[in-house]
């Protein structure tokens, strides 16, 4: 007995419901004796029905889904933690805060030597200024307070910008310490075309791209690459992520369903181009030209489109997929929580090890210093 199941046949069994008829099953083969067919079928449906859509003897009734050929890349990844610091501010900004530590220093030690009154001595040196200044951005303690009112006013406006820098720094480094973002993905074919990444796509797909020509086949037949097989042409581009390729909507959306093509966080491991599309075309049923029942069946098939009723199966569809694998949660949770632990600070945890190693090392070289200076004298 054979087993018939799939969207065109919830589609097919309303259809024949509506018209009252009865459904019995013909097998096809690849060779079709058209004198034999045109007696024995009425509706054609299925991967078959794609095959002879051209033929002049069968007319195509209403598309009911889009069928939608496009180019998939590998998705973008993850930025790596420790480059969060790197991230919060640019390079034009880090260089605006140097400036201006360097120009509120130089103020501050010309305001504490030129002032009319005694000022502390870690203020009238360069050095112990942006030492002073630095602790302040910082959040310790500085060696002394100032006294003068025009230092202290000085004083109190860095201490004002620290405090403000230092609040948006923290923030900024949690969130990219919890969640560091995905770095700028592809969009485009233009920026396929730029970033490297080359279509593959067997050799015996070569003369689809002939037959279409235009100048972006050009340009994917010019950077193009060779793989034997589709499954060897989407490990490259899953594991490897050197390569692009041609793939239908639907499988994808199937395969992600199925947890086959996600990664560990149920993350998507290709992702589609939006102005990649390959064909895209319209999937109907066939019936024999001139047939009366045609327009009933279009009349059919049109409301259930209109009433969503394809879409809704195909929800269904992939809903099932996700509960058979097991790999992908169907409900995700609604509020902001986050859990935040000790592996998103590793990041923060080798910085201040790289740190504490830098200290130890000054101290290294400063206590050999001294002691090789008191052996001279």
């Amino acid at each position: 007995m054979t087993y018939l199941d799939g969207l065109e046949m919830k589609l097919l069994s309303i259809v024949l419901q509506q018209m009252n008829m009865t459904f019995i099953h013909v097998t096809t083969t690849e060779r079709l004796d058209y004198s034999s067919f045109r007696k024995e079928i009425y509706i054609i449906v299925g991967t078959f029905a794609n095959n002879i859509i051209g033929n002049k003897l069968l007319s195509s009734t209403h598309p009911y889904y889009i069928m939608t050929k496009r180019w998939y890349v590998p998705c973008s990844d993850k930025y790596p933690r420790w480059s969060s610091i790197f991230r919060i501010i640019s390079v034009e900004l880090w260089l605006v805060l140097i400036v201006s530590i360097v120009i509120v220093a130089i103020s501050t030690t010309l305001v504490g030597r030129y002032s009319c009154t005694s000022e502390r001595q870690g203020y009238k040196t360069l050095k112990s200024s942006f030492t002073n200044l630095w602790a302040v951005i910082l959040g310790v303690s500085v060696s002394s307070m100032p006294r003068t009112p025009s230092l202290r006013s000085l004083f109190l406006a860095w201490l004002c910008f620290s405090l403000a820098f230092r609040t948006v720094f923290q923030e900024f480094l949690t969130t990219f310490l919890i969640d560091s973002g995905y770095k700028t993905p592809i969009r485009s074919m233009d920026e396929l075309f730029a970033s490297g990444i080359k279509p593959a796509y067997p050799q015996s797909d070569n003369f689809i791209f002939e037959l279409i020509g235009g100048t972006q086949s050009l340009q994917i037949k010019r950077y193009h690459v060779n793989c034997p097989s589709w499954e060897v042409c989407v490990d490259w581009a899953i594991y490897h992520k050197n390569v692009s390729i041609i793939l239908w909507d639907k499988s994808a959306e199937e395969k992600y369903a199925s947890g086959d093509w996600v990664g560990e966080n149920s993350e998507p491991l290709l992702c589609k181009i939006e102005d990649g599309i390959f064909v895209s075309y319209g999937q109907s049923m066939l019936m024999f030209h001139g047939d009366p029942l045609i327009k009933r069946v279009n009349d059919i098939i049109d409301r259930v489109v209109e009433a969503g009723l394809h879409k809704f199966w195909e929800s269904l569809q992939i809903n099932w997929y996700k509960l058979y694998s097991r790999k992908i949660a169907i409900v995700h949770p609604l509020d902001g929580y986050y859990s935040f632990n000790l592996y998103h600070m590793q990041s923060a945890f080798c910085l201040l090890l790289m740190g504490w190693c830098l200290s130890a090392f000054c101290f290294m070289v400063e206590v050999i210093y001294i002691r090789l200076i008191s052996k001279r004298h």
